[in-house]
């Protein structure tokens, strides 16, 4: 996109993914991948001649063996779902790749026109859903969505758009009209917790975000009274920052302006919690209660993720880097600069200059940025972030 490139997402779903995985099939995948003998066997007893029973009122319906399905709840389930369609990682996209997440997939493809685009990923998505049906996977049309995404020249603001993606269910999709199932194009797709929106602005996210934190005031109102006040932060951290630190350096790289509402939201709650007034000055908020802003844990976050993906060594080129340990991007357009390939290497050059932090553990880094950043004011957390103001 930053090259004026357009994409397209296909964000599917299996339905009931982890229920219709063929036991048989997952065996020979198993042992494709090496797991043999008495491993193998021991997978084949716990997955073979497994019963079930339904229950409705008084009524309890025979035992029948289940031939599908790994066992609900259980901690290897997600594993053995991971290795049945690991091989749709491998298929061949035209200009497209998959991304996974346990039972979450999602297909992006990237051309210079959008009739390019969409002729990709009509193409991918064809190969994806002939391999779910021969490996006994069943696509929930109904649910899978897609996504254009641009900087500008959007054909999702158009009424009128020429271009859509179906679902085949024919043999062979037809040369004509054909009369297979399109799928639903959306403006924003809740994908792994975080609601993505066609111009990757997260304004519908940060809005959710704000609404839900907003319904735990009455938590903090009411536990405020049998609390004491580390007791409280401690439900504060269990509660609010671990909801706002979830995926934030996707997000928190947005407008400032569209995240103050959130920030606002998160002064009432500790308001609220400690009995402050309506007007309490917010400097003197944060210092008593030693919490970080909304702005100041994304820089946290983003400069935690970007010292877990350096490797330190002491050789005499990293010596002589030790200040500047990060390669930027070099990216076209402002908002791509929000995102965390350029503000990575932006942050983390600019702190490690002044807290140097790059020869530390995670931990020990975490401990140093945390009450770093506590020690900055507001106007000091925007200089730092100042690219993307």
């Amino acid at each position: 996109m930053d090259g004026g490139q357009k994409v397209l997402g296909i964000f599917l779903d299996i339905a009931k993914a982890f229920d219709t995985v063929s036991v048989p099939n997952l065996m020979s995948k198993m042992e494709s991948l090496g797991i043999r003998g008495v491993p193998l066997d021991l997978f084949k007893d716990y997955l073979s001649e497994r019963t079930q029973r339904v229950r409705i009122g008084d009524y309890l319906s025979e035992e029948r063996v289940l031939t599908y399905g790994t066992p609900q709840g259980s901690v290897i389930g997600p594993t053995l779902f991971l290795i049945y369609v690991n091989d749709i990682g491998m298929l061949t996209l035209p200009k497209g790749r998959a991304v996974m997440f346990a039972d979450d997939t999602a297909l992006v493809f990237s051309g210079n026109t959008w009739s390019e685009v969409y002729e990709r990923a009509q193409s991918g998505f064809n190969i994806v859903s002939k391999w779910l049906r021969s490996n006994l996977l069943t696509l929930n049309n109904d649910k899978t969505h897609y996504i254009t995404f641009s900087l500008k020249g959007n054909p999702s603001t158009s009424k009128a758009s020429p271009y859509t993606i179906l679902a085949h269910t024919c043999p062979e999709p037809h040369r004509g009209q054909c009369p297979c199932t399109p799928l639903h194009k959306a403006h924003s797709v809740k994908y792994l917790g975080v609601i993505i929106d066609k111009n990757l602005g997260f304004h519908e996210h940060i809005d959710a975000l704000n609404s839900r934190l907003r319904k735990l005031m009455y938590i903090f109102k009411t536990i405020r009274c049998v609390l004491d006040t580390q007791r409280l932060k401690a439900v504060y951290f269990a509660l609010v920052q671990s909801v706002l630190t979830y995926c934030i350096t996707i997000w928190g790289g947005a407008p400032k302006i569209r995240l103050i509402d959130l920030e606002r939201t998160q002064r009432a709650i500790l308001k609220v919690a400690l009995c402050k007034p309506y007007r309490f000055p917010t400097a003197l908020l944060y210092r008593e209660t030693e919490v970080l802003t909304v702005r100041q844990l994304f820089i946290l976050y983003t400069l935690l993720k970007q010292h877990s993906l350096l490797v330190y060594n002491q050789t005499p080129s990293s010596v002589k880097r030790r200040f500047n340990p990060v390669q930027r991007l070099k990216l076209l357009t402002k908002h791509s600069k929000r995102f965390f390939c350029h503000m990575g290497g932006f942050l983390y050059n600019k702190v490690n200059r002044v807290v140097p932090i790059f020869h530390l553990t995670k931990a020990m880094s975490k401990r140093t940025l945390t009450n770093y950043l506590k020690g900055l004011n507001y106007d000091d957390t925007e200089a730092m972030l100042s690219v993307i103001v």
